[in-house]
């Protein structure tokens, strides 16, 4: 007679970092520090709130790409003693969550804590992985097949033959390979679902990467803002860090911040516009037959045209002709805008611009025609909520505590698209500006009280 084995199932190995899903909050994966110095795991979590013996919070921050907004609630809770990164005792909250890592689900504890300033939204710790998992601290997201490139990516202005021998020293010393591209000829593209991509010339996803070195961004403060959104929405190191938080300038880095969020904008693409060789027809291929070409940095419609056909598009870059790069949009069909004013996280102020005709057949998309006659304020409640609460998120995104937030939405598909987080809204003209004095002066005595 046989004895039976007694040979334990092999335990998975894991990289130092994974993508892992959290079903309270959505299917989409997440990425996540394994870290076996770690006791505990812990999440980002906000808007944290205890009563009558009921704990609610909601997962990540309007400010992250992984936000929903979905409230979780529980009864199993506990507060507990952590040191923070400062080595200072603080009081978190641990709480009972299901984690899905390659494919298999486990119900497991994690501390409530602010994460914003971490790589990584959610840390793994060796209570969790003890008797489930090994470590293989030389690899990273083994069970979820994500790419990780081996190579350093070199962002430059310029890639002259002294600047090349000197990386390509550099590569042979670090015994890493080291590639040098210029901002210029990367492809900045959100596609229509909001999502972002940046790639390098030979079609590569610049995520891809094991490391991106800004070695220099002083002609190109824009491009390298919108690179570094992306990176940190893909959980990919760079640096400088001063990168990190950049103040955006024009649409380029807007657009990218505000997608890297999560927050919907039009499709679209960058394209230099030195090179003589923009085609209408390979941007009508990506974005559509109607599309509007802009100056990053113009605003109040400047330099601001619709195109729907090669005339229109050459007439178009005549017009930008002295314009570095150019935004390519996907033309949202639409019965107007709506400007949402907000100062900390309150509306102050809805105002829905109605369609407006135009003159000029290339601006025949805007809607704000002078002296504003097809402006309309209007209460809160009358408002779609889904509108308010994606404008209060793209203010937060962008980091901006006063703002106007300019949201249309689509005729056909009813989705919301945000165009424009203005920093500096008009509040000294337009409709109600004795309303706007009263709110702003509240906003300033408040944080000034603070």
């Amino acid at each position: 007679m046989k004895k039976a084995s007694t040979t334990k199932s092999p335990v998975a190995v894991i990289g130092t970092t994974e993508f892992v899903v959290l079903p309270q909050n959505s299917d989409a994966p997440v990425p996540a520090k394994v870290d076996t110095g770690a006791d505990g795991s812990a999440v980002w979590a906000t808007e944290i709130n205890e009563q009558d013996g009921e704990l609610s919070f909601v997962l990540f921050a309007p400010s992250s790409a992984f936000y929903t907004g979905k409230i979780v609630t529980t009864s199993k809770y506990r507060v507990i003693k952590v040191k923070n990164s400062f080595g200072t005792d603080e009081y978190r909250y641990r709480v009972w969550l299901s984690l899905v890592i390659s494919g298999k689900s486990y119900l497991t504890s994690f501390t409530l804590a602010n994460r914003e300033n971490n790589r990584f939204p959610i840390l793994i710790g060796k209570r969790f992985l003890n008797k489930r998992f090994l470590v293989d601290v030389s690899r990273s997201n083994i069970v979820t097949n994500e790419p990780t490139g081996s190579r350093v990516i070199v962002l430059t202005s310029r890639t002259d033959e002294n600047t090349k021998e000197f990386f390509n020293k550099v590569s042979e010393i670090a015994e890493v390979p080291v590639a040098l591209c210029k901002y210029r000829l990367l492809d900045y593209f959100i596609n229509d679902q909001g999502e972002p991509k940046i790639s390098l010339p030979d079609g590569t996803d610049i995520a891809s990467a094991a490391f991106v070195y800004f070695k220099a961004h002083a002609l190109y403060p824009e491009h390298a803002a919108a690179i570094a959104s992306y990176l940190q929405y893909r959980h990919v190191p760079f640096g400088d860090q001063e990168l990190q938080a950049p103040v955006s300038r024009s649409k380029i880095s807007e657009m990218f911040q505000l997608a890297s969020a999560g927050v919907q904008v039009p499709m679209m693409t960058v394209q230099d516009n030195k090179t003589n060789d923009l085609l209408y027809s390979d941007i009508a291929g990506k974005l559509g037959a109607e599309f509007v070409l802009k100056d990053p940095f113009s605003d109040r419609g400047m330099r601001n045209y619709m195109v729907g056909d090669e005339s229109e598009f050459a007439a178009a870059l005549d017009r930008l002709k002295d314009t570095k790069s150019v935004i390519a949009q996907r033309y949202i069909p639409n019965d107007g805008f709506y400007r949402v004013l907000i100062m900390g996280s309150g509306v102050v102020q809805i105002v829905h611009r109605s369609a407006a005709s135009h003159d000029d057949p290339l601006k025949r998309h805007l809607n704000k025609p002078s002296g504003s006659p097809n402006a309309r304020e209007m209460q809160v409640d009358e408002c779609d909520p889904e509108m308010i609460a994606i404008a209060c998120r793209a203010a937060m995104a962008m980091r901006r505590n006063v703002a106007g937030v300019d949201i249309l939405q689509d005729k056909t598909t009813k989705r919301w698209y945000v165009i424009e987080v203005n920093y500096n809204p008009d509040m000294t003209r337009g409709l109600s500006q004795e309303h706007k004095q009263q709110a702003l002066a509240v906003y300033l005595k408040k944080k000034g009280q603070q």
